[in-house]
Order: structure tokens, then sequence, then C-alpha cells
């Protein structure tokens, strides 16, 4: 597999090396569409010449080959990294070529995976990811400030279980729409654009709190409180969103393994999915210190990006 030999590919391929790079820049836009181009090229040598005739099958062994892929540097295969950045390439390819009528569905491009290993000290593939259409249906079950107010922290601004657990009130600025992360992983403070869809949850449940300690006679810092004024613990947390799953009624969905962790890369991947570079995932995640000028800058894309 050397070069692309499809008129139709080649074509597909320049329109989309054109978008990549005009949304993105000329070294992440060559990245983009080097996956694309690996694709293609995979698809070729399998004799489907048109998107249009991509199964699900095909897609799953194109899954199956990238986890099996040699690295083209060094020795070993693909790391998990890696073979999830492609498909999340494949989706922002999925949705280009639905806006340009070149698709009337979407690809069938599989979940992201996390790689574990089992008691027999194999490498298993561990679902950790939920789709939009989840994340929807787990929103939809939620009844009360507190719930919805978790959902829009853990999904909507990507925080970590320590992260939930420690928020306080102060930390909200619902004037300019940004949460400030304090002593996360690796003691750095960073900032997070909260979507205009989930402020009004987050700002009723903050009424809700004071009025729960009033009635509780307490004063209480930490932004997540039960009926008598105490903080929430990670797995009183991780016990709610459990619940909210059962609530749904989704056999598929409370069979997976759902915490929530699973939030936060769920959100790192439909962002990804919607365009936004690896870089910008990577600052919005807390792996990096974020320049504040560059939140307030992307703060209104981000902003707008839900329709739960």
């Amino acid at each position: 597999m050397n070069e692309i030999k499809s008129t139709y590919y080649k074509t597909l391929l320049k329109r989309f090396d054109t978008y990549a790079i005009a949304t993105k820049s000329i070294k992440s836009g060559n990245y983009y569409t080097g996956n694309i181009r690996d694709f293609f090229m995979y698809l070729e040598e399998r004799e489907i010449l048109s998107l249009r005739n991509v199964s699900e099958k095909t897609m799953k062994e194109y899954l199956s080959y990238l986890v099996t892929r040699k690295k083209q540097r060094g020795k070993g295969t693909l790391s998990t990294s890696t073979v999830n950045s492609n498909l999340s390439t494949l989706r922002m390819f999925s949705i280009r070529m639905q806006k340009e009528g070149v698709l009337k569905r979407g690809l069938p491009v599989p979940e992201n995976f996390q790689e574990n290993k089992n008691e027999n000290n194999c490498f298993t593939l561990t679902r950790s990811i939920l789709t939009t259409d989840e994340i929807k249906l787990i929103y939809k079950a939620t009844n009360t400030g507190f719930e919805k107010s978790l959902i829009a922290l853990a999904y909507g601004c990507g925080l970590r279980r320590s992260a939930l657990v420690n928020l306080q009130d102060s930390d909200i600025n619902y004037v300019k729409g940004v949460l400030t992360v304090r002593a996360a992983k690796n003691n750095k403070t960073r900032q997070v654009p909260i979507s205009d869809f989930f402020l009004d949850p987050l700002r009723n449940y903050n009424i809700e709190r004071l009025h729960i300690m009033r009635k509780a006679h307490k004063t209480q810092k930490n932004f997540f409180i039960d009926a008598s004024a105490r903080p929430y613990s990670g797995d009183r947390l991780n016990k709610t969103l459990k619940l909210l799953i059962d609530r749904t009624g989704n056999k598929v969905l409370k069979e997976k393994n759902i915490t929530l962790h699973c939030l936060r890369h769920s959100i790192a991947t439909h962002l990804m999915d919607a365009g936004e570079s690896f870089e910008y995932v990577r600052n919005f995640l807390g792996h990096a210190m974020v320049d504040t000028t560059t939140i307030y800058a992307r703060n209104r894309k981000i902003k707008n990006y839900y329709t739960v």
C-alpha cells in the first residue's frame, strides 16, 4: 500500500485535506489527512471503492487491523491512543462527508477503547466511551438539580471524580460561564468553559444547596452536598450515575461498566469528533496548562456545542 489509485478517493482526500488545513493547521491537517489516506488504501486493497459500501463489518475489521498494525518507526504495534486518534479522525471525516452530501449516513466507526490486561495477562478491549445518544438518555433520566449538575460537570466539563468531590461553589463563575478546577491532578489549576445548556441547571442546584444548608443550619463550601448538607464522596457520586443508568431502562447501557471517568472520556471523544484539535482537548481535560486567552477565544464554540 503505497498510494491511492482511485480517482474517487483521491478527490475526497484532497477535499478533506483542504478542510483539515483550513480549520486546523498545516501540521495537524496533514496528520488527519494521513489517517484518512491510510483508510482509503485499506479499502482499495479490499476492493471497496465507494464509501457507501463500507459496512459495520468493514469498520470492525479495520479496527482489528489498526490494533495489530506495526509502527512505522520503532518496534511493536500502534498504541491505544494512536488507534483511538485514528477512530476520532474517521468520525470527523464521516461528519464532513455527510455535510458535503457524499454520505447520507455516517460511517459505522467503532467506539474508542481502553486496553487492559485480564487474569491471563492477555490484553482485552474495555469499552468506556458513550455515544451522544446514550448521554442524552442518561441526562433525560435526571430528576433533580443535583443529578443534572453531576452530568453537567462530569460530562460537560470533563471533570475527574476527585475534582467533582473537591469542587466548591466559589469555583463556578455563573456570569462568565467558566469553571475553575483547583488542585487537580499534577497540581495544575485550570479553567474550563461551561456550556450555556448546562449553566441553568447549575444555577438551580446552587439555589437548592442554599435551601439545604439553611434547613440543616450548616455552611458548606463543597458544591455537591446531600440532604443533610454533608459533602458527597466519590463513591456516592458514582452510585448516583449508576442509578441514572438503571433509570433509563436501556439494556445496553446497563450492561456497560460505566463510571464517572467514562463521561470524561466521552466528552473528549465527542469534542474531537466535532473537529476540535488534540491540543485543545488535552488542555480541556487538564493534561496541560490552559492559556486563559485561548479559553475565552474558544469559549463560545464550546458553550454552544451541547444539544442534550
